[in-house]
């Protein structure tokens, strides 16, 4: 049931971006990231029905707002480059997390990292340098849309660092409830100084981003919760098969072969580094 959640949370996941792909550049960032948010909240209400009214309160503020940030700005990021590159590229950019949450462990979390895990997220950069070809278009345009991808993957171990920190008291319920809240309010306010009347298909997109990211967020809380993160986080890659697919079928879009292998390293290389820290916690236990 675990790996089935997860499946369903990296298609729910991969299906959001789409709706934002498909919403384009005519819908401001910070709306669609307050439909995202506020639907989203929708979704996890059966949970919050269910948990004690001390779920509200927590004496670790200040690891919340960090989180709270470093989160808001990956997925501001993410949703400003999904309107503007390949599907299947963008998810393979979100796949670095793994190689910055090693490299940044070391300063943030006095974490010792080894020359095999050092090793594995240098080949993992290599991959990115291999995936988005640096140089070929110039600084703007559509890779501007890679840089910003990538700085989303940066905020996005700084969130995961944050989590981690915050799980040693924190439940996960609490946190997603925290970013939640305070995102959708950051970004509901955001709208009050650019807000575009949606068409129909808009609102359709926009409702459909909130549903199925919340789904997947749901979802992925739940197959962690079911089985340990080394059976799940193995299926967090079916995304990069979504990704081609949806990308394929509706925007006829056709991965390169430097993308190809560019993912394919990048996906090694973290897929190495989660099993080598899983041993070592293991190890440690």
């Amino acid at each position: 049931m675990a790996i089935l959640l997860a499946i369903v949370a990296g298609f729910a996941f991969t299906l959001s971006f789409a709706c934002i792909k498909a919403l384009g550049k005519d819908i401001p960032v910070q709306q669609v990231m307050f439909f995202r948010m506020f639907v989203g909240i929708l979704v996890l209400t059966p949970m919050l029905l269910r948990a004690p009214r001390s779920i509200w309160k927590s004496s670790r503020p200040f690891g919340h707002l960090y989180r709270i940030l470093a989160g808001f700005a990956s997925m501001m990021l993410l949703y400003w480059a999904a309107a503007r590159m390949p599907l299947a590229l963008l998810t393979a950019t979100q796949f670095m997390m793994p190689l910055f949450v090693t490299m940044l462990s070391i300063p943030l979390l006095q974490e010792s990292v080894g020359w095999r895990r050092a090793l594995a997220t240098l080949l993992g950069f290599g991959g990115v340098l291999l995936m988005i070809q640096p140089g070929e278009e110039g600084i703007l345009g559509v890779e501007l849309a890679y840089i910003a991808a990538i700085a989303s993957a940066l905020f996005y171990a700084l969130a995961v660092i944050a989590m981690r920190q915050l799980g040693r008291t924190e439940p996960v319920l609490r946190t997603t409830l925290y970013f939640s809240a305070v995102a959708a309010m950051a970004s509901g306010i955001a709208c009050l100084f650019g807000w575009i009347n949606p068409t129909p298909n808009q609102w359709l997109l926009l409702i459909c981003t909130g549903i199925a990211g919340g789904i997947g967020q749901f979802a992925m809380v739940g197959a962690y919760k079911m089985a340990p993160a080394t059976v799940v986080a193995p299926f967090d890659y079916m995304q990069m098969v979504w990704a081609t697919a949806i990308g394929f079928i509706i925007w006829l879009e056709i991965p390169t072969i430097h993308t190809l292998l560019g993912a394919s390293v990048v996906i090694l290389s973290g897929f190495y580094i989660f099993r080598r820290e899983a041993a070592a916690r293991k190890k440690f236990a």
